[in-house]
Parts: structure tokens; sequence; C-alpha cells
């Protein structure tokens, strides 16, 4: 396995490679609150935005087609890619989807679990009535549905992100 970081204006974001140059894990700095400035690279790259960053990293480094996981948590998997880029579904409506209709806190534990944040689109479950959780905190899940829903039915570069 082969560790790279990125030093960006919200913190460092590590990505874990296989021998094949494949992603097999994300890491995203913890945010408890929102970023106060912009999303920016700190090295010779210039993303001017997260989803320019996140487009890059799959062009450069596509992500594994299926994380080691247990048979749950690759099928709660499974169906979080198939949720449309701007939309959103409960953990409720997940555990329905993948045959376990009563397995709701089992679908947010395999969120948490999930090694690919952004590609396996966890930020896009929520709960019935509210944001539920999010891994590297709920600003990121905020500035991600943010990021999906401010496109209005124009393709945005983080919805490009997908396995």
């Amino acid at each position: 396995m082969k560790p790279i970081a990125f030093q960006t204006t919200w913190g460092r974001i590590a990505l874990t490679l296989d021998d094949s140059e494949r992603a097999v894990e994300l890491a995203l700095p913890a945010l408890k609150t929102p970023p106060r400035e912009p999303f920016r690279a700190k090295d010779s790259r210039d993303w001017k935005t997260a989803s320019e960053f996140f487009r890059w990293l799959e062009e450069k480094f596509p992500p594994i087609g299926n994380p080691n996981g247990t048979v749950f948590q690759q099928a709660v998997w499974n169906a979080l890619k198939k949720i449309p880029c701007g939309q959103t579904r409960t953990y409720g409506e997940i555990a329905t989807t993948v045959g376990k209709p009563k397995a709701v806190r089992a679908v947010g534990s395999a969120c948490g679990a999930n090694p690919l944040p952004v590609f396996i689109p966890c930020h896009r479950v929520t709960a019935k009535n509210g944001p539920g959780g999010f891994s590297s905190g709920l600003p990121w899940k905020k500035l991600l549905l943010d990021a999906e829903a401010s496109t209005k039915g124009k393709s945005p570069a983080i919805c490009t992100v997908s396995l």
C-alpha cells in the first residue's frame, strides 16, 4: 500500500493506493465547522474547487471497484453508488434497498466504515429527520451536498466521481 498526502486549505487529505495505483482509501480532514476559506491545494497544483480536486483524483488514481468489507457493507456501498447526483436517500431507504429494512443503524455503520467517501457517495445518505452523520464531520457532508445541488441540472464536476 502506498499513501499519498495532499495539503489543502481545509487540511490534509490522504489517499492510499494499492500496488496497481488504484485508490483503496480516502481520508478527509475532520471539519467541525465550515471552512472559512475556499478550497485550494498547498502545492504546485491549483485546484480551484474541491470538485476539481476529486475529479483529478479519480482520473489519476481510479478507485477500486469493490473495497474490502462485509457482505452487508458491500451491499450498502453498491446501493450508495446508485443514488443519483444531487439526490439523497435515508438510511431506512438504503436498508430497504439492500433487503434489510430493520437494519437502519447498520446502514449508518456501513456508511461510517466506507473507505472511499466521495467516490462511494455516503454523503448522499441522510437521517429521516435531519442530516445524519459523516465520518469527517457534517461540514463536509453539507459542502458535498451543496456542491451537487448548486448545479441545478448541470453536470457538476463532483458528480463525475463514480465507480
